[in-house]
């Protein structure tokens, strides 16, 4: 895991590579020539001798790489490539890559299993190719002025960079409000975009540009109507085949030259890795829990037990009410823009309690996405019941309570009985379903953009990864996949982690894993019904029937409600405004709780 930056024809990486010097302190490393400038910054994770050391060149000198990721199929990568001519001069993943790139161009990206963020020089055609990983566990930024073109690990590293435009992008300030994170590709800032996962971009020397996509989640598992999937004669087969996958992903996510611990939470997804990495046969592992200051959030107790039941070294901590306003600056600092995931602080809190023992930990990441565990995703098929006609919530009962929306009373009448949703179909409704914020609100929060985006289409990113031919349950899972899952999931993770150095690792995002797991039938997927069956020898009978609950810091206990321009926040709607204040501004102070 690393800090990768670089530049064409924009001159020093130097302030770019010190500003990742947190995702890479083991070493750093540079590299130019009269267009491209490459910088590094290393944790060394595989081959932690200097040959491992990058920018990484090909014999020949024609082609540099500096990555960022872990490819755990390398070693049988290496073997083919070795077999066809290839002369290795270190043991590291990355060198896979830069050879792999030498014998199959731009589509190594196909053979790659792991997670990645890739930029290759290539002085002999004079272009600049970067890479993202299918799901977008890894980030990468980029910009462009002209022929002038850089890219980053993360926004921080490209804003010092000489005559660019650092005007806030309006459009992204109003989706915040939505989605309570910026959605790829754009960020906060107009000049600065995020190339999506499973894209790649090249660049010209005189700075075209060309974006493809390179993978697809196209096939998902129909329906088989039937109320008892696990008496369905497909049932133990798919069992079957997902404990199979699931052990070799979390065999495959194990291999490293530093030890290697697990995020624990005690719930079914980080329990079922953990019970696998246990019995893979490592020594004693280490787990890492964190809890909070208000019981009913705090899932420590459930850590213990699955830690005890597995035998690991169990280290935890508390986040307490005292943490919230160093948690606002945090926020910032970590993300470079408007993030209001409430569980950034105590993910930034359990990555830096595990960072003072390993190095690398396995998480549970995923799970919810590829598993159908969110609960969002069991009310959006419960809507799909509704007798009533959607045109009597549209027409009739919304227009009639949203003028009097900034009532209390009634803007919580609206939340309580979805009036803002049930009128709704499609990606319009999943994205009324989820929003925080209710579209008729953001005009009294945002009020000097409401006329800019008056006839805006506050879902359009939901919208962008809609699939109207699927099944009820897959549309979610498939939206939230493209969507909640690199936007807001996996950025919380790889920010918080990589601000302390450590490198996280999801193997239930495994593309094979979730290939196999999407291709299962709708019902299989629901509530975790199958991953539960193919863990059940291994958890707990208390794991494997607690129910689902949400990582996030207790902002309701936390957070005194207030009332903007007529609308009255509390939680994470409160705690998103406050998030955007401080962005906007002076630091925000946080109201009494």
């Amino acid at each position: 895991m690393c800090g990768i930056c670089g530049t064409l024809n924009w001159g020093s990486v130097a302030a770019a590579t010190a500003a990742l010097v947190h995702r890479g302190p083991d070493a750093a490393g540079a590299w130019h020539d009269d267009t491209c400038e490459l910088g590094f910054r290393r944790l060394a994770i595989i081959d932690l001798t200097p040959a491992g050391q990058q920018p990484m060149c090909n014999e020949a000198g024609t082609l540099w790489l500096v990555f960022n990721g872990e490819i755990y199929n390398h070693q049988a990568l290496r073997m083919e490539l070795e077999r066809r001519g290839h002369v290795f001069s270190s043991r590291t993943d990355s060198e896979c890559v830069l050879h792999g790139y030498e014998e199959w161009g731009a589509q190594v990206v196909q053979r790659l299993r792991g997670m990645f963020a890739i930029a290759l020089w290539d002085q002999r055609t004079r272009k600049l190719f970067l890479a993202r990983d299918r799901l977008g566990i890894k980030p990468l930024y980029y910009c462009g002025v002209g022929a002038r073109f850089g890219f980053a690990s993360e926004i921080k590293a490209l804003l010092g960079l000489p005559q660019l435009d650092l005007q806030p992008d309006h459009s992204a300030l109003w989706d915040y409000l939505t989605y309570l994170y910026v959605p790829t590709p754009k960020t906060a800032y107009r000049s600065i975009r995020q190339l999506p996962p499973a894209h790649t971009l090249e660049i010209e020397a005189d700075g075209t540009q060309r974006i493809a996509c390179y993978w697809k989640l196209e096939n998902w598992g129909a329906p088989l109507g039937t109320s008892e999937p696990q008496l369905h004669a497909r049932w133990l087969p798919a069992v079957e085949a997902l404990s199979d996958k699931l052990r070799e992903a979390v065999q495959m996510h194990l291999l490293a030259d530093v030890p290697v611990g697990l995020l624990l939470s005690g719930g079914v997804d980080s329990s079922a890795v953990a019970a696998l990495a246990c019995a893979a046969g490592r020594a004693q592992l280490q787990t890492f829990s964190i809890g909070f200051d208000v019981d009913v959030h705090s899932e420590l107790p459930a850590a213990r037990a699955s830690a005890a039941a597995f035998g690991t070294l169990h280290r935890e901590q508390v986040c307490t009410q005292a943490s919230m306003a160093e948690g606002l600056q945090q926020m910032l600092q970590l993300y470079d823009q408007p993030f209001a995931d409430a569980s950034g602080m105590p993910t930034l809190a359990v990555a830096r309690l595990a960072a003072q023992h390993v190095k690398v930990v396995l998480s549970g990441d995923g799970g919810d996405e590829i598993f159908g565990g969110y609960r969002w995703q069991q009310q959006w098929l419960d809507m799909a019941a509704q007798r009533v006609p959607a045109a009597l919530y549209e027409r009739v009962l919304l227009p009639a309570f949203v003028p009097l929306a900034r009532l209390p009373r009634v803007a919580g009448l609206i939340n309580r009985l979805h009036l803002d949703v049930r009128g709704k179909h499609g990606p319009e409704r999943y994205g009324a379903l989820l929003a925080k914020i209710k579209s008729f609100q953001k005009p009294h929060l945002l009020p000097e953009l409401a006329r800019e985006f008056r006839d805006y289409d506050n879902y359009w990113h939901w919208r962008a990864h809609w699939r109207a031919d699927l099944d009820l349950l897959s549309q979610a899972q498939c939206a939230d996949l493209h969507t909640y899952l690199p936007d807001d999931i996996l950025t919380k993770v790889d920010r918080a982690s990589m601000a302390v150095s450590l490198e996280v690792r999801p193997p239930l995002l495994d593309h094979e894993l979730v290939e196999l797991a999407a291709g299962m039938p709708a019902e299989f997927r629901l509530g975790k019904r199958l991953l539960r069956a193919a863990v059940a020898a291994l958890l707990p009978p208390a794991v494997l029937a607690r129910p689902k609950r949400g990582f996030s810091a207790p902002l309701l206990h936390w957070l005194r409600p207030e009332t903007r321009n007529g609308v009255k926040l509390g939680g994470v709607a409160l705690w998103a405004m406050l998030v955007l204040d401080a962005w906007r501004g002076p630091p925000a102070r946080l109201p009494p709780a």
